[in-house]
């Protein structure tokens, strides 16, 4: 009798088992080891850095530690590259408006009755940057940095003994289960070069709109955009909201509704191309597709971007298997 139901269930519970799985899994990447994130990015960066090191003969454990250094000063020069021009444009926009800013504000306390004499600004300051907040700060930053260096760490031995690591887990997990992702493995490359693309095409449109909206240095502001695409939700509208507001003081609001429609087109095409892409190369409906995104990214942030296709593609081979 138990077997039967078993049998009968068997998909169903092996769907169950496979979310549990992913679940607690994910769980514990996220909040128990955040190098995880940094790990795998490095270890997609490098990995053709050390592969062309070791094809010139150049020793494993060199290979990889010369491959983690040079991404790693690649990296800090685009964004030594990018803050210097950030910076330079947030410098330039205050010396060269601080009056109509300035004036903005006078508005908006006359708007509220206000009156902006009695208003203590440093008192407001020193209770938002409070002793509390830096140490916040402070510690998000520390260990921030801390999970990076271990994820680089981690990234370098992966890359040196990937081979070792991929017979220990031959060894921890069902044959079954890792001939299974053994399969998957290209859908699972295709996620990740189709997410490059996406950020790719993201950045190109960014760039051409601010370009066309005239908006200053478009391309470090594309680039930074581009970078930030990454993050669900709050990505890209960190460089937009900015840049909108400031048109809206300096009373620029047809560029400002211009800007608003651009962020909006960028996000609906991004939005398209991902569950169009994803669900081509995965043989997935979009609509599940961009199901299994959203949830992912509402339970897990980012890495349910990943996450939620990822269940979508081993539920499918559960549902379709003869078994």
């Amino acid at each position: 009798m138990v077997n039967n139901i078993l049998k009968k269930y068997k998909k169903i519970l092996s769907l169950i088992i496979l979310l549990l799985v992913m679940l607690i899994t994910t769980y514990i990447i996220k909040y128990y080891f955040k190098p995880f994130l940094s790990m795998i990015i490095m270890f997609l960066i490098a990995n053709p850095v050390y592969k062309f090191m070791i094809k010139i003969n150049i020793p494993d454990k060199i290979a990889g530690a010369l491959s983690i250094v040079i991404i790693n000063i690649l990296l800090i020069l685009i964004l030594l590259y990018l803050g210097s021009g950030i910076f330079d444009i947030f410098q330039k926009i205050y010396l060269t408006n601080i009056e109509n800013i300035n004036k903005f504000i006078q508005d908006i306390y006359s708007a509220l009755n206000l009156d902006i004499k009695n208003i203590k600004i440093g008192k407001s300051v020193l209770s938002i940057i409070n002793q509390e907040s830096i140490r916040r700060g402070a510690l998000t930053t520390g260990e921030g940095v801390i999970a990076y260096f271990i994820g680089n760490i981690s990234a370098f031995f992966v890359l040196v003994d990937r081979e070792k690591l991929r017979e220990l887990i031959l060894i921890l997990f069902p044959k079954d289960i890792m001939l299974k992702i053994k399969k998957q493995k290209e859908n699972f490359s295709q996620m990740f070069i189709i997410e490059i693309i996406l950020v790719l095409i993201s950045t190109l449109e960014i760039i051409i709109g601010f370009s066309i909206l005239r908006i200053s240095n478009p391309f470090i502001l594309g680039i930074l955009c581009g970078a930030l695409d990454i993050l669900p939700y709050v990505g890209t509208i960190i460089v937009f909201i900015p840049i909108i507001i400031y048109n809206i003081i300096m009373k620029n609001f047809l560029l400002a509704f211009g800007l608003m429609c651009l962020y909006i087109l960028v996000q609906v095409i991004r939005e398209i191309l991902e569950a169009k892409f994803l669900s081509d190369k995965l043989d997935i409906h979009p609509l599940l597709v961009l199901i299994s995104i959203y949830i992912g990214v509402e339970v897990f942030g980012i890495l349910g971007i990943l996450v939620g296709p990822m269940y979508s593609i081993l539920a499918k081979e559960i549902i379709y298997s003869s078994s």
